[in-house]
């Protein structure tokens, strides 16, 4: 079946039954009474099932066995689920879809709030209940993966409660790949003047991100937008800040080696010297024909940029003090005053999770067992410059790609994973701290007085829904920082594995 079980789940769950009772106890009655949804931490559990056709029937099963009489067939219900003192819901709704597995597996688990539905979890396995989402989620509509493997036998060192990444049919993982991915990523000789490499602005320690405001290449041209963290980024679904086009690491990684606008590694024109350098380095001599031992002649351009793809997917970041607490593996893995920060992050107040919410703290992403990919860009107010929503040019967001004066201001949401090493922050790194983020969604939008981009970000008719503000106390301040520092995966930055391997051997 493909499963990967994770200790500590059902402790896991307890505490998110617990923050679901704190949420319900502040709510109006009336809101109560119509609450069947999980709290938003639910969101960060992921199905452990590569899901096969004998998952779908057994969940069809179980479905039929437990949950028919008052779901109905179908999902849209029955008399015996009409007569309930809380109506079940439609779960052929298209609204249905809106929900995550981890909050349709938290509810079949923990059951309702008012006890109307039962709890399952003493009822049906881990496994099963899983089989029982999948079934679920195909009732509303949503298409469930079947898993097929992607044929390389290659084994994935995943944090617990992570699913695995998807890869493309034509660039199977293997170890021997990695490794020259590995080599190439770090490789000065992969620049125009032998300066900088891939990891020139994506350093371990910080996140394979780096600490400027705006990236810098080869030549020393600063780039418009600052380097993203490229932790997880096998989960993602679309890659760069604002370019829904962009799909594949594989063809992604064309755009810092060619790119002139601006400039990065600046190989455009070099293709040939840059795999005549390859061919000559006595390490390569030997990775490329172990990544690629079918091939005639393995110094390609193809190969290079599967290499790297493959490598970047194995840059897996989910260690961190607060996986450790939400597991249940160690209840005092983070700090009381990051627990309450915890609390307003998953918070409809603060409705950070809305945007950085499940596994990855990011709505944006895509795993094997997903049914399909969730893709979402938004404009969260920084800036208004002409008092109609504009951002100042070359960084207008999803809009500079599609032109639609809808898309003005949307970029990507990043993970928050590690979110304390990768300052300064946003899209062009115009804010310099965790506090000055904080600052500006507390108050719906920045406002710059003055200046090229004065203007009143809070203003935007572009600006999303979820970006409304609030208010803090200096303490709750604190305390939502202290959470976002508990998401440091400090092993992950340090791992071997990832590391220059140039440094010990002085090459090149």
């Amino acid at each position: 079946m493909g499963v990967r079980r994770f200790a500590g789940l059902a402790a896991g769950l307890a505490l998110l039954w617990g923050a679901a009772a704190l949420v319900a106890g502040s709510q109006p009655a009336d809101e109560q009474a119509h609450q069947h949804l999980a709290p938003a931490q639910a969101r960060m559990l992921v199905s452990p099932l590569d899901l096969t056709r004998a998952d779908l029937d057994a969940g069809k099963a179980a479905y039929a066995a437990h949950c028919a009489r008052c779901h109905g067939e179908d999902g849209r219900g029955t008399a015996a689920g009409a007569a309930l003192a809380l109506p079940v819901p439609d779960l052929a709704a298209a609204d249905q879809r809106a929900h995550a597995e981890g909050e349709v597996y938290w509810v079949v688990s923990q059951g309702s709030p008012r006890g109307v539905m039962p709890r399952f979890d003493a009822v049906l396995s881990e496994q099963a209940r899983w089989q029982v989402v999948a079934h679920v989620r195909g009732l509303a509509g949503i298409r469930v993966a079947v898993s097929e493997g992607d044929g390389s036998g290659y084994v994935w060192d995943l944090p617990p409660g992570f699913p695995r990444p998807k890869v493309p049919a034509d660039n199977p993982m293997s170890i021997e790949k990695v490794e020259l991915g590995r080599h190439l990523f770090w490789d000065t000789r992969m620049s125009v003047n032998g300066t900088f490499s891939c990891g020139s602005c994506h350093e371990p320690r910080f996140a394979f991100s780096d600490d400027k405001a705006r990236a810098v290449g080869a030549t020393g041209e600063v780039h418009p937008r600052s380097s993203m963290s490229l932790a997880n980024v096998a989960y993602s679904p679309v890659l760069t800040w604002a370019n829904p086009t962009q799909r594949r690491l594989e063809t992604q990684a064309l755009v810092p080696m060619f790119g002139e606008e601006p400039v990065e590694l600046g190989l455009s024109g070099m293709e040939g010297e840059l795999l005549r350098q390859l061919r000559a380095e006595p390490d390569y001599q030997r990775l490329f024909p172990e990544a690629y031992p079918d091939e005639a002649d393995p110094f390609t351009l193809l190969n290079i940029t599967r290499a790297i793809a493959s490598f970047q997917r194995t840059l897996i970041s989910g260690r961190a003090p607060y996986d450790r607490y939400r597991l249940g593996l160690d209840p005092q893995a983070i700090p009381a005053e990051a627990v309450r920060g915890e609390a307003l992050f998953f918070s409809e107040a603060l409705e950070c999770f809305h945007c950085h919410g499940g596994f990855n703290f990011t709505e944006t992403v895509d795993h094997v067992g997903k049914g399909f990919a969730e893709i979402e860009f938004h404009n969260t107010g920084l800036y208004n410059v002409d008092g109609a929503g504009a951002y100042p040019a070359p960084n207008t967001g999803v809009h500079a790609v599609s032109d639609d004066p809808e898309d003005m201001g949307r970029f990507k949401a990043p993970t928050l994973r590690n979110i304390a090493l990768t300052a300064p922050y946003m899209h062009d790194g115009s804010l310099a701290t965790l506090e000055e983020v904080i600052a500006h969604y507390e108050a719906g939008g920045r406002a710059i007085p003055d200046g090229p981009n004065a203007g009143i970000g809070a203003d935007s008719p572009y600006k999303s829904s979820f970006v409304k503000g609030f208010t803090l106390t200096p303490a709750q301040r604190r305390e939502l920082i202290a959470f976002l520092e508990t998401l440091t995966d400090e092993a992950f930055t340090r791992d071997p594995r990832f590391q220059n391997p140039w440094t010990a051997g002085g090459r090149p």
